[in-house]
């Protein structure tokens, strides 16, 4: 295929099925021996063709087959992107990938752009970005001769978004129709964006599933992880002298026992969190307030929005082997009351009896699941459902553009029922039902294969248009149906709002 200039060389893809095909172009580079803690930087010109045919490794972490990540190196920083035939200008879609800031890649099969591309005519950009504590760690307290730059997934995000605003237009793309849209890790992330001054001038439209504005740290716990990572890194001399040395897996390794700090999520005392402790750090320089906040004061009032969630999101986390640490489908079934106002004393801090409660009455237990139906409900509307409307009204209240919707798709994966659980919309966004990693997060079929038919048929149309079909989010607080059920209706109940009002 012909050779396409764009600022740092020629560039050369594949053509696939009617898309020309880029993998893993560099946006930035890479980051190695001095660079290793800093900020992302340009892209060094090259001389001939670059030849964009093979996907890259991806950042620091643990090796997983299940997330197509079995390769990490420090020389991770690429961009994949499919490309329709014509004349554009296209509508751009940049694809920020998830894993709980700690895992994941832009190359896994759950993400191939192709059909996206080609069925709504628009450009997919999925690009890489640094994760854990090498991307989100924050490293100015625990090693301050290190000099490390704060937030470099964060950073590299920025990066990847400003290769596109100075390249994309070689490819027929449109720069000013630029859709940021991420799941999971990559929703937070979205959000995140949406509330960082250097990235708005980048992009015009978000879309944010399964995602959120509140997911952020101040700097103190963050240091607190960080401090739980460094004594899991070996060697001599200084904190900064091992950092600057350490091996990947080695740095992986203690990332992972770090894992176990809880840590106060959303600058507040009432959501503690487990597990997923490296995220994005108030730094009072990137990001100078947490993005509930900002986005609620206007500050990304000129883009249009969508966010929503699956509506059995913990599911997945709670009870699929391969993501719960192993615990069987008859072993959550044996849990009785005493251990469930144990587990949200956990989630919620003296408020476990008041929960249980609420939950009790709120959600009908699946028999085959048992009671930990109710942690999970719990867990779905602490970390996704209520902050996903809390993002909802702020961006509305500043009177951004703004859409609202959740999936109701249900499957069994795994062996166990899961309902509409977390990934499970991925597949349905980017047309991939019929593939076998999404046959495993749709069930696959021609129920599966209309329902992505419509999904992308509406986030194509707002990376066209920047705006949803159905009615916003300021009229009735309702989100559009993908699924089962009503085509609108709340994202939870009036009584599980009075409930979460003074929590989150």
């Amino acid at each position: 295929m012909t050779a396409v200039e764009i600022n740092s060389g020629r560039l050369s893809g594949l053509s696939v099925d009617g898309v020309c095909e880029y993998r893993g172009v560099p946006f930035a580079t890479p980051p190695l021996g001095d660079l290793r803690f800093r900020a992302p930087r340009a892209v060094t010109p090259w001389t001939g063709v670059f030849a964009a045919d093979k996907f890259r490794p991806a950042s620091w972490q643990t090796p997983n087959p299940l997330m197509g990540t079995e390769q990490i190196s420090d020389d991770c920083l690429y961009l994949n992107m499919w490309v329709p035939e014509g004349d554009g200008p296209f509508p751009v879609m940049v694809w920020i990938h998830g894993g709980a800031y700690t895992s994941g890649s832009p190359s896994q099969l759950l993400y191939q752009g192709r059909r996206l591309a080609q069925q709504q005519q628009v450009i997919v950009v999925n690009p890489a970005y640094r994760l854990g504590a090498w991307g989100f760690g924050w490293l100015a307290d625990v090693a301050p001769s290190l000099e490390a730059d704060s937030n470099l997934g964060l950073r590299d995000q920025i990066a990847a978004l400003t290769w596109v605003q100075d390249n994309i237009h070689a490819f027929g793309g449109d720069p000013k129709r630029v859709t940021v849209f991420g799941e999971s890790a990559g929703g937070f992330s979205v959000a995140t964006l949406l509330a960082t001054p250097s990235a708005q001038p980048l992009f015009q439209r978000a879309i944010v599933q399964s995602g959120a504005a509140d997911f952020v740290l101040s700097p103190d716990q963050a240091s607190k992880v960080s401090e739980a990572l460094l004594q899991g890194i070996a060697g001599s001399g200084s904190a900064a002298d091992r950092l600057r040395s350490v091996a990947a897996r080695d740095f992986v390794r203690a990332q992972t026992a770090s894992l176990r700090q809880v840590v106060k999520r959303g600058l507040r005392d009432s959501t503690p969190q487990f597990g997923m402790v490296y995220m994005p750090v108030v730094d009072g320089d990137l990001l100078p307030q947490s993005p509930i906040d900002a986005i609620a004061a206007g500050c990304a009032a000129d883009k249009a929005m969508m966010a929503g969630v699956c509506q059995d999101e913990w599911h997945l986390f709670q009870f699929a082997p391969p993501f719960n640490g192993g615990v069987s489908l008859a072993q959550q079934r044996d849990v009785n009351e005493e251990e469930i106002l144990r587990r949200m004393a956990r989630q919620l801090p003296g408020r476990a009896e008041q929960a249980l409660a609420c939950y009790r009455q709120e959600v009908e237990v699946d028999p085959r699941r048992g009671l930990m139906d109710w942690v999970s409900a719990l867990e779905t509307d602490r970390s996704f459902r209520l902050p996903t409307i809390r993002l909802l009204d702020a961006h509305s209240a500043a009177a951004g553009q703004t859409w609202g919707f959740r999936f109701s798709h249900e499957i069994e994966a795994f062996g166990v029922p899961l309902g509409a659980c977390h990934v499970s919309d991925v597949p349905l966004v980017f047309g991939l039902t019929d593939t076998p990693v999404g046959t495993l997060f749709t069930g696959g079929g021609p129920v599966a294969a209309a329902l992505s038919e419509q999904v992308m048929s509406a986030w194509g149309q707002f990376a066209h248009q920047g705006q949803a079909e159905w009615q916003p989010w300021h009229v009735q607080r309702q989100a559009r149906t993908f699924g089962p059920g009503e085509s609108m209706a709340p994202l939870v109940s009036a009584e599980m709002e009075q409930f979460w009002q003074p929590i989150l």
